[in-house]
């Protein structure tokens, strides 16, 4: 039952971020729309912007479950739901602050870039450390031209930014995009002790 209704809250906020801005949504809004009290609201949601986090959460979790097998796909996908709901996009896009924005936005990329069973980790190298900066590295960069693409209004040259990152991390498949160091040194140049 509460995740029926947290999902009815969920439904609500996205149908009046159709039509309005999310810094003019108040929870009376919500609620009203869900048609639960104020008191259901606060029992699962501290404010307008938790929800909104909650329902960001769900949808990258069905982003993962999709059949698509790779991240490439996937992510086109959410393009082509975010064009189809340009409205709500472009209303969550200019209510939140932009590193609210960009933090939820880094966390779904780097999800997409790890969780499709075709690519899962294939195109990163085995040492930790190479793979939390490649991961960093394309999450941040990915995440940064949907910005643009947002900021820009949504023009059709994401699809091939997003081929041509994807293409980029399939450069030699099988390969990983940073060589393994070799035995006895250390990136910086330093002999290994």
């Amino acid at each position: 039952m509460a995740n029926a209704t947290k999902h009815a809250l969920a439904g609500a906020l996205l149908e009046l971020l159709n039509t309005t801005t999310l810094d003019n949504i108040t929870v009376k809004d919500i609620v009203e729309r869900a048609q639960v009290s104020r008191q259901t609201f606060y029992y699962h949601f501290g404010d307008v912007y938790q929800l909104l986090d909650w329902t960001f959460q769900c949808a990258i979790r069905e982003l993962g479950e999709m059949r698509e097998e790779n991240w490439r796909d996937r992510l086109l996908m959410a393009v082509e739901f975010l064009r189809a709901n340009r409205a709500l996009a472009m209303n969550v896009y200019h209510s939140l602050g932009m590193e609210h924005l960009a933090r939820g936005l880094e966390a779904a990329v780097r999800d997409l870039l790890t969780v499709a069973p075709e690519d899962a980790m294939k195109w990163l190298p085995t040492d930790p450390e190479d793979q939390e900066f490649l991961l960093s590295f394309f999450s941040y960069g990915v995440m940064g031209i949907i910005i643009r693409w947002l900021d820009d209004g949504m023009p059709e040259k994401l699809d091939h930014m997003i081929n041509e990152i994807y293409a980029l991390t399939h450069h030699g498949e099988g390969a990983p995009l940073l060589p393994e160091p070799s035995r006895g040194t250390r990136r910086d140049g330093e002999e290994k002790k």
